[in-house]
């Protein structure tokens, strides 16, 4: 059955006929991009960016190749608005674009799995690491490349507990900070006497003065934030401007350019901020992210964050995100090849069978007893110095780690 789609302009050039193989024309297979457009911009960006730099790469290679057939892969970007009824909304229009898989950034995907589920078709989520989203018994077709929350949750404890800190582990009370709490709360389970208070942040709130200062009166010597970023920026404003100069921790949110921007007035006010994420660059060393991230920036440019160091450099970001939604897209190519179908039940069962080599030097894929393509143990830490940030050097696993080069 031919499949069809609405294409997003200039993504990929246009198969027809028969190539040089010999092989006929298959028509065109949807990938459905549902993420925040309006809600998280940087977010939705960098994971469609990911997808078609993937797709366009395939499709000038001669396509998707399933028997005899060439197909070209195609997306169709949805705006979930950061909201689950939307997301719901959008997986019924991809389904019914026939959309092979989903990649979403985990927005209501708590509602969304079972609609998906119905026709065998897979979702990725490639931003949201939250706890529950991903079960291979209960939700076999989803699947996510990120880092998990509870990864990130545990080795923050690994990582602060010995160094003797009062945290006050604070959260806002969007859905993001709440999922991450959870884990928070059962990393540091263990060790109760390191725990200063446990606060919930008000997400809307634009003057978080009063909770800062009760967290500082209550003895904490560190901060581990879990929220969205705008959120994040209020904690470093409110703490600096009461001169408190208590050192911040964040999940990858943390990183995210809005953090910068609000506070590129205050640029010093950055200074120290740490937060955990997936390490870019692996054992086979820097040159495999390199050549994406010099692929990435030919095509879309460089993602600048919109700040400057103190020499006046740019400050730009690196595609992290672009990479996980990347990597699936290769994933998902191998599975329907390997399937030689575009059955969904088909295409599902092989996407627990087939690795790629990922961005960044690392392999990628899925197997029956874990749909993880971020493995716990390759959480980093990262600290901020004037706008950009480098890994820090008193964790195991972050001092092996080069800084990726974040100025032009």
């Amino acid at each position: 059955m031919r499949r069809t789609v609405v294409v997003l302009a200039g993504l990929a050039l246009l198969v027809s006929g028969c190539g040089k193989s010999g092989r006929a024309s298959g028509g065109d297979v949807v990938v459905a991009v549902d993420v925040p457009v309006t809600g998280s911009p940087y977010v939705a960006e960098t994971i469609r960016h990911g997808v078609a730099l993937a797709t366009s790469g395939i499709n000038s290679g001669g396509g998707l190749i399933i028997g005899t057939h060439s197909y070209h892969l195609r997306i169709k970007l949805y705006d979930n608005h950061l909201s689950a009824r939307k997301a719901v909304e959008d997986m019924r229009s991809a389904l019914s674009a026939g959309a092979v898989a989903i990649v979403t950034d985990g927005t209501g995907v708590d509602a969304t799995w079972q609609i998906a589920n119905q026709k065998h078709v897979p979702i990725c989520i490639v931003y949201d690491g939250g706890s529950g989203l991903v079960d291979v018994a209960k939700r076999p077709n989803v699947f996510r490349i990120a880092p998990t929350n509870h990864g990130i949750a545990f080795r923050y404890a690994e990582y602060l507990i010995p160094k003797g800190l009062k945290i006050g582990l604070l959260h806002d009370d969007s859905a993001y900070g709440q999922e991450g709490s959870a884990d928070i709360n059962r990393a540091f389970s263990q060790n109760p006497r390191s725990v200063a208070l446990r606060m919930t942040l008000p997400a809307e709130a634009t003057d978080l003065s009063p909770q800062i200062l009760r967290a500082r009166r209550s003895g904490a010597t560190a901060l581990l934030v879990w929220a969205q970023p705008p959120t994040i920026a209020e904690v470093l404003t409110a703490a600096r401007s009461l001169g408190w100069s208590v050192p911040v921790y964040t999940p990858p949110t943390g990183a995210d350019p809005f953090v910068r921007q609000r506070l590129a007035d205050h640029p010093s006010w950055v200074d120290g901020l740490t937060f955990a994420g997936s390490r870019l660059t692996a054992e086979v060393g820097t040159a495999p992210f390199e050549s994406f991230q010099s692929q990435y920036e030919s095509t879309y440019g460089a993602d600048k964050v919109g700040v400057r160091t103190a020499e006046g450099k740019q400050v730009v970001q690196p595609p992290e995100l672009a990479m996980y939604a990347y990597d699936f897209a290769h994933v998902l190519t191998a599975a329907l090849t390997r399937a030689g179908s575009l059955d969904p039940a088909k295409v599902l069962s092989a996407l627990n069978q087939v690795t790629t080599q990922g961005a960044n030097g690392d392999e990628r894929g899925f197997n029956q007893h874990s749909h993880e393509g971020v493995v716990d143990d390759d959480v980093y830490f990262a600290r901020f110095h004037d706008m950009t940030y480098a890994p820090v050097k008193d964790d195991p696993l972050s001092s092996t780690l080069p800084a990726i080069p974040q100025t032009r």
